[in-house]
């Protein structure tokens, strides 16, 4: 089939979305997972999202005047990020994801580096990714839940303000060995950060996000990983707390079991040149 890419316009918006939802959705049902995308609304919702973000950088797939598949690169820090990348079930196994990994590696040429999340059922998008280059570098699982117990003495867990991003860059730096502040300055735009504070200090800090696809956090340690997640729970009693765990992070995997998080699938972190070993306690998003 002829495939034509093409930056996107305001009308994709939908048909977007739908393409976000029922490819995510076929390759769930056919594993027995949860959808990442559990309605069309919602992946519209996200296909929305990141069509307004001005570090998105999108390519449409289309052929015979239909959107079939589509990518969004976030390019707003310098390690690249490939946010999402979807084609219509009745077109896949045809080269068009492929094609648009290619398109949106060859745009983020010349980055330190390009990072994904995957869902690691999916051994199709596995081998893709790893023979465009891509190393597998952390194996994760998404988790959903409440922390049973209150956030610790001696401990502040308060929204995160604009004043914090250079302490939190700081942070982020000792711990991921790069810089994640322009999401991080979205976040603060469009999403509820929150930072944990012992001793006059941040030394942890994620945000409440929607279903926690996008929501990231670095720590110090364990513990003050532990204190911000149940600060978060506390201050947002209404929804589940979900990210996605390194499970190499044994102790702190166990405690978030014992604290009655369940599992909901498996993900795998894949990088493309530049990588730091993380020194600390940390949880990627569903980019990186």
């Amino acid at each position: 089939m002829a495939v034509e890419l093409r930056p996107p316009v305001d009308a994709d918006v939908e048909v977007c979305g739908r393409v976000i939802h029922d490819a995510f959705k076929d390759i769930a049902d056919r594993h027995g997972f949860p959808p990442a995308f559990s309605s069309i609304a919602v992946g519209t919702r996200v296909a929305r999202l990141f069509l307004g973000f001005p570090a998105i950088w999108t390519r449409v797939a289309e052929s015979e005047g239909r959107v079939v598949g589509l990518i969004f690169l976030d390019e707003g820090d310098p390690i690249r990020g490939i946010a999402l990348v979807a084609v219509d079930p009745a077109c896949q196994r045809r080269g068009i994801g492929r094609a648009l990994m290619r398109a949106a590696l060859e745009r983020a040429r010349g980055a330190a580096g390009v990072r994904l999340v995957q869902e690691a059922y999916n051994t199709h998008a596995m081998g893709l990714y790893a023979s465009l280059g891509f190393e597998v570098k952390e194996p994760l699982t998404r988790v959903t839940g409440r922390p049973r117990g209150a956030p610790p003495g001696g401990v502040e867990v308060r929204r995160l303000a604009a004043g914090d991003l250079d302490e939190c860059d700081r942070l982020c730096r000792r711990v991921h060995g790069i810089t994640h502040t322009d999401d991080l300055r979205d976040a603060l735009r469009l999403f509820k950060p929150f930072a944990c504070v012992r001793d006059g200090r941040i030394v942890a800090y994620s945000y409440a996000v929607f279903e926690g696809h996008l929501a990231w956090g670095v720590a110090e340690t364990e513990d003050d990983m532990r204190a911000l997640l149940t600060g978060i729970a506390a201050a947002v009693p209404d929804h589940p707390v979900a990210f996605h765990l390194p499970i190499r992070q044994a102790s702190f995997f166990g405690w978030c079991l014992g604290e009655g998080f369940r599992i909901e699938k498996p993900l795998t972190l894949m990088t493309l040149g530049e990588y730091h070993e993380p020194r600390g306690c940390y949880f990627p998003s569903g980019v990186y």
